[in-house]
């Protein structure tokens, strides 16, 4: 080996770290993770980014903009809902996992129902979702009309408690009940527990069970 080689060898400092590959799993990460915290306006492609540790430029190789970051946040979602084991179940049953998953799932991200009920889904794994209870419901001898018609309820049934439940807090102050003449909602809303999350799944279990039970009635 020459000199000028060794001297070559010796300046060589270690490389920086190399960062985790950009997948659009990692995007769909970050931006539910935005959203989760401070909403849907809030997450720009450059939060994104930033979140990411990486120029805004560079998301624009996976995703084409804020429409298609939604369709993995929504595609995310899907997936903790998701259970083609329903598709073994009797129908009531599968109604009754497929919407307990449902009600968890946007009751861990309350931020992102506004913005998911009000645009077009596009995503593979939500429309799979649907396919599967569909599926589930028919084998049983539903019609589709029916079917249908049992998804669309249930669905507005687990975002609405979801959404609201979530933003009781926000909305009810016991002194303010109490100073504008409402003083038993004032006292209700003064001895509810801080933590309602208990308390909520289970009043949205009792009222799922009745939505279920409903569907036994010829339609």
């Amino acid at each position: 080996m020459s000199r000028t080689e060794v001297g070559t060898e010796d300046q060589r400092k270690p490389g920086r770290p190399t960062r985790p590959p950009l997948t659009e799993g990692a995007i769909a990460d970050a931006a539910l993770a935005i959203i989760d915290e401070s909403g849907w306006q809030a997450c720009t492609m450059k939060a994104v980014a930033t979140r990411l540790g990486v120029r805004a430029p560079s998301l624009y190789h996976h995703v084409e903009g804020r429409p298609a970051i939604l369709d993995l946040v929504r595609s995310t979602i899907a997936a903790e809902i998701h259970d083609p084991g329903i598709l073994e179940l009797p129908w009531d049953e599968a109604m009754l996992r497929f919407g307990t998953a449902y009600y968890r799932a946007f009751a861990r991200h309350p931020n992102t129902i506004e913005v998911l009920s009000t645009t077009p889904v596009r995503d593979a794994i939500t429309l799979q979702l649907y396919e599967c209870f569909l599926q589930s419901l028919h084998r049983d001898g539903w019609d589709g009309a029916r079917a249908f018609e049992a998804l669309l309820g249930l669905e507005h049934l687990a975002l609405g408690f979801a959404f609201e439940w979530n933003a009781e807090g926000l909305m009810l102050e016991s002194a303010r009940c109490a100073e504008l003449g409402a003083p038993l909602l004032a006292e209700i809303v003064a001895e509810r527990p801080e933590d309602q999350a208990a308390l909520a799944e289970s009043s949205f279990m009792s009222l799922l069970r009745r939505y279920i039970e409903m569907f036994r009635i010829p339609g």
